[in-house]
């Protein structure tokens, strides 16, 4: 697959989606003024099929009741990297997943409804995944930028310098 070049116009319309998904080219082109509805739907089409961009919808934890939120640290035994990533990318209270260079292997996003509920599912669940060596949870206390978007928690800190 070519490698797509970003330009100025490119990433204005990124930002834009970034923002509000639904925008539509029309409402996209309205936006940044001097450029055509057809040439923002080019745009979104070509950062779509080189998979610069998805489009999609990304639930909101806590409206769906998970409050507690925790990004967890898997030392994992060598070779089952991938064996442990296939079991954790299965299960609904991981958002996130990755795999990582340094003392731990994966690192994935978890929500779920109570500190409680926490505990549990890294003791029950990640911890009996076959490979899994170490879990290590990190609370997160207030989150300030998801997905590329300041949450408001940044905004009113934002504001707050300001004054």
């Amino acid at each position: 697959m070519q490698r797509y070049e970003l330009d100025d116009l490119d990433r204005t319309i990124i930002g834009l989606l970034t923002e509000d998904g639904r925008l539509s080219a029309s409402e996209i082109a309205g936006k940044i003024g001097g450029v055509s509805e057809r040439t923002v739907r080019n745009r979104i089409t070509a950062l779509l099929q080189s998979r610069m961009i998805m489009i999609g919808a990304i639930p909101d934890p806590t409206a769906m009741g998970r409050d507690v939120q925790a990004d967890i640290m898997l030392e994992i035994e060598p070779g089952k990297v991938e064996d442990v990533a296939m079991a954790l990318g299965e299960l609904d209270e991981v958002g996130y997943l990755a795999a990582t260079a340094g003392r731990f292997n994966l690192t994935a996003a978890i929500y779920v409804e109570t500190h409680a509920a926490l505990l549990d599912f890294c003791e029950t669940v990640i911890g009996r995944i076959p490979g899994v060596r170490r879990v290590e949870p990190c609370v997160i206390l207030r989150m300030y930028k998801a997905f590329g978007t300041r949450t408001t928690a940044l905004t009113d800190a934002m504001g707050r310098k300001a004054e």
